[in-house]
């Protein structure tokens, strides 16, 4: 079923149980008017015997109505949501009863109103007429049957009176335009009821806005003040409504909260914050409109999840708040709860146009609990939180701690001075060798670059190398190093031409446009060959969003003769099989597995080392601290060495390396 479809049944059951809300009132009216007309015709002498049994069976058919209404009522008690047989079937039911009730009147008007003369005549139309006044509201929700009853009771007598013997033009004229006003009126009616009911599933938030226009529109005798205080409602809630979604936006939420605080001083407060994941990915791939359907979809997932009690809110974009109120002992079991609601309600399926998508989300969670922080602060601590589980892998939920807020600022001065490190020349390279392992050569050395920030201090590659990544400054930093490095190793004359360098480039530099262009620049500006340069990547390579463009990089560099490793090979994207899809010349084993060397740390390392083999591929191990670290690798087979038990980072070129010094180990 299209959005379009279920927003039109949704609105269409609003509109019948309206009708047999006004059901009663409709019946009261037909059975007084019935009641007042025989009485009038009895007290002027007018009475006939089928006046009498037409209105027996106009109460006979009133009871059955109201017998039907109240049937309804209690199918309602029963199920919240009708399905579309059902909804046909009671409005069916409704509409008989009501084109029956308009039948009989069109019968006496018909009948009565040649019968009688003056002032009977005269004040049969009256009757007729208010009825018809009336049923311009009670119908209101039934369009055409509506239009019939107007019709059937006042066209009859409107026609009846210009032909019949004594004709009453100026009546008849009367009743033509009165029934021409009650069908405009009735048309009118109608429209506001269908557009309220759709405003309301559309802009859940706009909903008392939508009852002080009704009241507007049912009172239009209300005072100026009255009009006043709705209209300033009005626009309290446009400021304080999200236009798309029609849940709070941010005004929205601090007004909340602040109200809140201010009603029930002795609650505690917990922000959830909701950030959609991988939602541009829908914006991107299938237009934003259908994004902002996926937003509207959400949203109403969400409202189903809290109560009054608490407030649902956009902060912006894809994300999102619930803010819960609670005693302090019941809300951390409320927040798992409304978590695992939320989780339960966004997972399923969302169909939009055909397309079938499916929606996760990570939550920040921020307690309020014994301290006194505004909403903003909640709000700031929830989005911190948030970004954790980001970082961590998406899809679960992370409580706030102090420790997120040291770390945020401690990321944001690593930012800041990231940005002038270049030109303030704080960047320096030490160099660690990599040792063949069946001569004991040098046969490269790997470039690891360095930090010291005249704010920070010694800033570890581990922390500032993952913020450059992020902020996209690893690209200048990057070619900063390489072209250091490529100058140093030519520089050094006494390293053997046939000793590498092997420096660590990032994905995002890769996919960088004229990434080889770059190193061809730099081999040029250097004097360096390019057979000396090994360019170490992580296996992100794999990633098979990218796969071709970087298999595309890599292909043209391999054709420049610069050689590619894999860096931290068993840690990331790839397995095993993989290694035939972009073309590289070695993998490093990570230093993790060479560390542990416990059974399935064993396991991993001969797999790597025969599959790479059977490729024709070198193995490189590094983080040796051990010579029995050493002997287990040399033993299983691999090709090179690099680690603490040969020789630390240091300047080139390394003299003081001592693989050698245990003569019991095998050269």
């Amino acid at each position: 079923m299209s959005a379009g479809e279920e927003l039109n049944g949704k609105v269409q059951r609003d509109l019948l149980d309206l009708a047999y809300r006004n059901n009663w009132a409709n019946i009261l009216v037909n059975l007084a008017a019935g009641t007042s007309m025989v009485a009038m015709f009895w007290l002027r002498g007018d009475l006939r015997a089928e006046t009498v049994i037409w209105l027996l069976v106009v109460t006979l058919i009133c009871s059955i109505r109201l017998w039907g209404g109240y049937l309804y009522h209690l199918t309602r008690e029963n199920s919240t949501e009708l399905s579309s047989g059902l909804l046909r079937k009671w409005r069916f039911r409704y509409q008989i009863g009501v084109i029956v009730t308009g039948l009989l009147w069109s019968m006496v008007g018909a009948i009565e109103i040649p019968a009688v003369q003056g002032e009977s005549q005269f004040l049969t139309m009256i009757i007729i007429a208010g009825m018809a006044g009336g049923a311009t509201g009670i119908l209101a929700p039934v369009f055409l049957v509506g239009r019939f009853y107007l019709c059937a009771l006042l066209l009859p007598p409107a026609v009846i009176l210009s032909v019949m013997g004594d004709a009453n033009y100026i009546l008849s004229a009367l009743a033509l335009v009165f029934l021409l006003v009650m069908l405009v009126t009735h048309r009118n009616n109608h429209a506001v009821l269908f557009r309220s009911f759709v405003l309301k599933h559309q802009n859940q938030g706009l909903v008392e806005d939508l009852r002080q226009k009704n009241r507007i529109t049912e009172n239009w005798n209300a005072t100026l003040e009255a009009r006043v205080e709705q209209r300033t409602e009005e626009l309290r809630n446009l400021v304080e409504h999200d236009a798309l979604t029609g849940i709070l936006n941010r005004d929205g939420i601090v007004a909340w909260f602040e109200h809140k605080k201010r009603s029930d001083a002795l609650l505690d407060y917990a922000v959830l914050f909701i950030d959609l994941d991988r939602f541009k990915q829908i914006n991107d791939g299938l237009s934003h409109a259908i994004g902002d359907e996926v937003l509207r979809a959400v949203s109403m997932r969400l409202r189903e999840c809290v109560d009054d009690r608490h407030a649902l809110g956009r902060w912006g974009g894809d994300e999102f708040l619930i803010v819960l109120a609670a005693p302090h002992e019941e809300l951390h079991p409320l927040v798992e709860t409304t978590v695992e609601l939320a989780q339960r309600a966004v997972n399923q399926p969302i169909n939009i146009v055909g397309h079938t998508l499916h929606v996760g989300f990570s939550t920040g969670v921020a307690f309020s609990s014994g301290r006194n922080p505004s909403i903003s602060e909640l709000i700031h601590w929830a989005d911190l939180a948030a970004a954790e589980v980001k970082r961590s892998g998406r899809g679960s939920v992370h409580n706030y701690d102090k420790m997120l807020l040291t770390e945020q600022e401690r990321r944001l001065s690593v930012t800041q001075a990231l940005r002038r490190a270049l030109s303030a020349d704080e960047f320096y390279i030490e160099y660690q060798p990599v040792i063949d392992a069946t001569r004991g050569d040098i046969i490269a050395y790997e470039a690891l670059l360095r930090w010291n920030s005249a704010v920070l201090g010694t800033v570890p590659p581990d922390e500032f190398i993952p913020i450059a990544e992020e902020s996209a400054l690893i690209v200048d930093i990057g070619e900063w190093c390489m072209r250091c490095a490529c100058q140093t190793l030519h520089d050094h004359t006494e390293i053997p031409v046939t000793t590498k360098i092997a420096i660590n480039v990032s994905i995002r530099q890769i996919v960088m446009p004229n990434f080889p262009d770059m190193v061809s620049r730099i081999l040029t500006e250097t004097g360096l060959a390019s057979n000396r340069l090994v360019l170490e990547v992580t296996e992100s390579i794999f990633e098979k969003r990218q796969t071709s463009q970087i298999s595309a990089v890599l292909d043209h560099l391999h054709a420049m003769e610069v050689g590619i490793h894999i860096d931290d090979f068993g840690t990331g994207y790839s397995s095993l099989s993989r290694l035939h899809e972009i073309h590289v010349d070695a993998v490093k084993i990570d230093k993790s597995f060479v560390l542990s060397m416990d059974e399935n740390a064993r396991v991993v390392i001969e797999a790597a080392i025969l599959i790479a083999h059977r490729f024709g591929l070198k193995v490189i191990a590094e983080g040796i601290e051990t010579p029995q670290q050493r002997a287990e690798l040399r033993a299983m087979g691999v090709d090179a060495y690099q680690g603490y038990f040969f020789a630390r980072p240091g300047q080139l070129p390394c003299r003081d390396i001592h693989w050698q010094t245990d003569p019991d180990l095998p050269a």
